[in-house]
C-alpha cells in the first residue's frame, strides 16, 4: 500500500475515533460517571491522542518521525487527563446530594378544572426540581412526595416511573406515555452524573384526595410537605427537602 495512502487512512480512522469518543463522553455523562476514575481518564486520553494522531500530517516539524511525535506530543498529552480525574476532580468533589424545588406547577386543562382526563380524574403535579450530586460517581434516586396533615396522617406519592411493570393500561402508564414525548420531564429513577446538577420536572399522579378537595387545598391544610430522594434498590432515604406551596 502506498505510504501516503496509509497515512491518510490512519488519520481518518483516528479522527473518527476521536469524534466518536468525544460525542460518547458528552452525551452520556451519567453512564461515564458509573465507571472507575481510571476508565474515565482513559476515555478522555483516547480522545486526545486520537485527535493528535489525526493532526500528525499537519505537523511538518515531525514529518517522517512518527515515533518522536508519539513520545514528544501524544504521550505527554495524556498527563492532563490522568491528573484531572485522579487528582483534581477528587479534590474538588464533596459528599452527598442536595436538592431544592425551583418551580411548582399543576398541568391544567381548562375543560376539566385543572385535571387531565387520563381514564380517571386525577390532578397531575409537575414540580421542577434542582438536584446536585457532590460525589465521585453517578447516583440514581427515586423521587417521592410526602404530605403530613395536622393529625399526623401521611400520604406518600412516588413520582411516575420510566419502566412500569405489567402490561395493563394504568393511570401511571398513561401519564408517562403522554408526557414522555415532551421535553423537560424525567421519570424515576433520576440519574445525576458526578459533580453535576440537573434541573428537571418530575410527575406525580395525586390519586387519594377526598371528594371535592383540590390538590392546592390539600397542600394548604398539610402540616408538612416535602420531597424525598430514595435509593431505587434499598428504598433508603438519601435526602429530604421542603415543598414550596403552589
Amino acid at each position: 500500500m502506498n505510504i501516503n495512502l496509509a497515512k491518510i487512512i490512519t488519520c481518518i480512522i483516528a479522527l473518527v475515533i476521536a469524534v466518536t469518543t468525544i460525542i460518547f463522553i458528552s452525551q452520556n455523562p451519567a453512564r461515564i460517571g458509573e465507571e472507575p476514575l481510571i476508565i474515565r481518564a482513559a476515555l478522555l486520553a483516547l480522545a486526545i491522542v486520537s485527535t493528535l494522531v489525526a493532526a500528525y500530517p499537519f505537523m511538518p516539524f515531525f514529518a517522517g518521525k512518527p515515533g518522536t511525535y508519539v513520545a514528544a506530543v501524544c504521550l505527554p498529552a495524556v498527563i492532563p487527563a490522568l491528573a484531572y480525574y485522579l487528582i483534581i476532580f477528587p479534590s474538588q468533589i464533596g459528599t452527598g446530594l442536595s436538592g431544592e424545588q425551583i418551580q411548582s406547577e399543576l398541568i391544567t386543562d381548562s375543560s376539566s378544572n385543572g385535571i387531565i382526563e387520563v381514564g380517571f380524574s386525577y390532578p397531575i403535579y409537575t414540580p421542577s426540581l434542582k438536584i446536585s450530586n457532590h460525589e465521585l460517581y453517578t447516583r440514581q434516586v427515586n423521587v417521592f412526595l410526602r404530605m403530613i396533615d395536622a393529625n399526623s396522617d401521611a400520604a406518600l406519592f412516588r413520582a411516575v416511573r420510566k419502566r412500569i411493570p405489567g402490561s395493563s393500561l394504568s393511570v401511571e402508564a398513561t401519564v408517562q406515555g403522554m408526557l414522555s414525548e415532551s421535553s423537560g420531564y424525567e421519570f424515576n429513577p433520576l440519574e445525576i452524573p458526578p459533580g453535576r446538577t440537573i434541573t428537571t420536572r418530575v410527575v406525580f399522579v395525586i390519586s387519594n384526595l377526598d371528594d371535592g378537595t383540590t390538590f392546592t387545598e390539600a397542600l394548604g391544610r398539610a402540616y408538612q410537605a416535602q420531597f424525598e430522594l430514595r435509593d431505587p434498590e434499598s428504598g433508603d432515604l438519601i435526602l429530604e427537602f421542603p415543598l414550596t406551596r403552589i
